[in-house]
């Protein structure tokens, strides 16, 4: 049995570059603005194999999504950090990996509302880490 290992980083359908989800909270009266972008680094292996003198052969490109979410505060060129990793797309496609790498970005665009649900979920399991990081950002340092 031939292995392959490859990898691949890309991100999520959207014409953004990425499922974004942008929230406003007040902090101390003044408005924070965060978006949260989901983005995947894709890592493919490929089994089986196909003998150079005959036809045919069984290979196949099993394939892993790992999705992180990231979370920017103010804008492009705010303060952001990844605060969560817990989501993999994971599946497999007939052929080699290089050969099947258009079949694997569309499997992986169709459950794009996978990952939008997830990206909701996090942004909801994330509003006490914020706050809390935000208040102990504003706390003048005790010297």
């Amino acid at each position: 049995m031939m292995m392959l290992l490859g990898a691949l980083t890309a991100s999520l359908a959207g014409a953004d570059g990425g499922h974004l989800h942008r929230t406003t909270i007040e902090h101390r009266g003044a408005p924070v603005t965060i978006d949260y972008r989901a983005s995947t680094a894709l890592s493919t292996r490929q089994t089986g194999m196909s003998p150079p003198t005959r036809t045919g052969g069984v290979v196949r490109c099993a394939w892993v999504a790992r999705v992180a979410v990231e979370r920017r505060l103010g804008g492009a060129d705010g303060l952001s950090r990844v605060v969560d990793t817990g989501l993999q797309l994971k599946g497999s496609q007939p052929g080699t990996c290089t050969a099947a790498k258009k079949a694997i970005e569309r499997e992986v665009a169709a459950r794009g509302d996978e990952v939008r649900r997830h990206v909701l979920a996090v942004v909801e399991r994330d509003r006490a880490t914020l706050l809390a990081e935000l208040e102990a950002a504003a706390r003048p340092n005790a010297s």
